[in-house]
């Protein structure tokens, strides 16, 4: 079967849009791996070179992926165990001001970071959980709770009210029927939360670059750092081999979901 000019069309936008993609990834993977060129027969010939890559597990590299490592699964724990029963909670009951209270997490997740780094700063620093665990994870949670809940809540409207009265009516319970029922049930929504929860709290940088200083300073905070050095250089090695290491859990997270992720947005009100 000959290709149509329209077949071309979409082959080579394709291609296009590829390379658009792949191209940052592949010169940030190629920079990790390079020293500084060697001049060969007139030739600038790269040299290959893994220190940048060891260079990332020790001092402050090392703390910073263990920091993002560490507040990401937290923040993607968190904001499960609590949007879970929340959006159960949104569907399923009634009470005062409900619809207010939901679209205010709406609004929460739709404000700009900037909003609320100078007042999260000062009361933080007033309590004392600035540059803390407790006190980037809290700031996190007023952006990851909100979205969580109003993907887990699209799922559970979907589901009849009936599966709820027939648990109840051969003695369930709340708990039974949220657990061996519901939970199932939401299988993929969970999937897509769990991915939008982790991949915030893992490539977020500026309440990290406001929040942190040292302690608990993810790791898109120290590329922040290490770029911004100026008069002293440009760390392009080690931030290369950093910056790939960002996009290495959110890819195995993206492979061990993908099938939860493409039932969210197909069945899901997303």
């Amino acid at each position: 079967m000959a290709m149509t000019w329209k077949d071309l069309v979409r082959v080579i936008f394709l291609i296009f849009v590829s390379l658009i993609f792949i191209l940052p990834v592949y010169f940030t993977f190629s920079v990790s791996i390079s020293s500084k060129p060697r001049i060969n027969e007139g030739a600038i010939i790269p040299d290959f070179y893994i220190g940048h890559w060891i260079e990332i597990t020790k001092g402050y590299w090392k703390s910073g992926i263990i920091n993002s490592v560490v507040v990401s699964l937290v923040c993607m724990v968190i904001a499960l165990a609590l949007s879970i029963p929340a959006a159960y909670a949104f569907v399923r009951h009634r009470f005062i001001a409900d619809k207010h209270l939901f679209f205010w997490f709406l609004t929460n997740r739709m404000a700009p970071p900037v909003v609320f780094s100078i007042p999260y700063l000062m009361i933080w620093k007033g309590i004392g959980i600035w540059d803390t665990y407790p006190g980037i994870i809290l700031a996190y949670m007023v952006f990851e709770i909100p979205i969580t809940i109003w993907i887990l809540a699209s799922f559970i409207a979907a589901i009849p009210r009936e599966i709820d009265e027939a648990a109840l009516i051969d003695g369930y319970g709340y708990r039974g029927l949220f657990f061996k029922f519901i939970l199932p049930l939401i299988k993929p929504a969970i999937g897509v939360a769990m991915f939008f929860a982790w991949l915030f709290a893992w490539t977020e940088m500026f309440f990290a670059s406001v929040l942190t200083s040292v302690i608990s300073k993810t790791l898109p905070a120290q590329l922040l750092t290490a770029l911004g050095k100026v008069g002293w250089g440009v760390e392009y090695g080690p931030a290369a081999a950093a910056g790939f290491v960002t996009l290495v859990p959110g890819l195995i997270l993206l492979y061990w979901v993908r099938r939860y992720i493409v039932k969210g947005f197909t069945f899901g009100r997303l």
